[in-house]
């Protein structure tokens, strides 16, 4: 992920570059804009090479220039059936529905074919808006190679009662392994637009195997996942492994 290649959300998380530490009462630290592309397999990667070359170095500049805090870009490694997350952050609502109308359409204006090859290759995606409310770690110099996403359908009614426990658990062993250099980064981020899934538990680290073992740290340390009520909340979850490529 460009900036803060240790920050997602992800993907989108995924995946995410954000802020750090924010409890629900004082607002979210950053919102987090998602697209999951669901591609071909025999032509995912042309999207692949359509990012590098038309949506990096414009993007790249959206970040020097502060109209976004960051963007990433993950590859499918095990999971469902999101096969590429594309990602960008901003500190409000909507400066990433602004930076999501007027930066692509700044980059395919003149780039037609692109952004047709770029729809051959993954012609359906789902969008989702995040919320940060917690999370960790925020070192410049980290460039994660690999990320954990977990998507978390939940009761609507007493989702942000998930918060308050995550932020009352799982937050200190997540940030402990963050500064023992487990972990470069992890996110706990709630649903402010899209589709089932109601919050998101990211995971960046140097290998899936880090990742992993950052969640797992955490199952042991805090009882299992449907520890202190958590799991009457937040019952059903689907996990995705990325590899981050930008």
């Amino acid at each position: 992920m460009n900036n803060n290649k240790n920050r997602t959300a992800a993907v989108l998380l995924v995946f995410a570059a954000m802020s750090c530490m924010a409890q629900e009462d004082e607002g979210p630290a950053e919102f987090v804009y998602a697209t999951y592309h669901i591609c071909d397999l025999a032509t995912q990667t042309q999207l692949d090479d359509v990012i590098a070359e038309y949506d990096k170095p414009v993007l790249d500049k959206a970040v020097k220039d502060g109209r976004m805090s960051g963007w990433g870009y993950y590859a499918h490694m095990t999971g469902g059936q999101w096969r590429r997350l594309q990602f960008h952050t901003a500190p409000t609502v909507e400066a990433v529905l602004d930076n999501q109308a007027k930066i692509f359409a700044e980059i395919y204006q003149n780039n037609q074919e692109a952004g047709q090859t770029r729809t051959n290759a993954c012609a359906s995606h789902d969008d989702y808006i995040w919320a940060q409310i917690h999370g960790g770690g925020d070192d410049e110099d980290a460039e994660p190679k690999a990320a954990l996403s977990v998507y978390y359908e939940c009761d609507f009614v007493r989702e942000e009662d998930a918060d308050d426990i995550v932020g009352r658990t799982h937050a200190p062993v997540l940030n402990k392994l963050v500064e023992e250099g487990k972990l470069d980064y992890w996110g706990w981020l709630a649903h402010r637009v899209g589709g089932k899934y109601r919050r998101l538990q990211s995971f960046t680290g140097a290998s899936h195997a880090e990742v992993l073992a950052a969640r797992a740290a955490l199952m042991e340390a805090t009882g299992g996942p449907g520890a202190g009520g958590f799991g009457d909340i937040c019952g059903s979850h689907t996990d995705y492994l990325w590899d981050v490529v930008h």
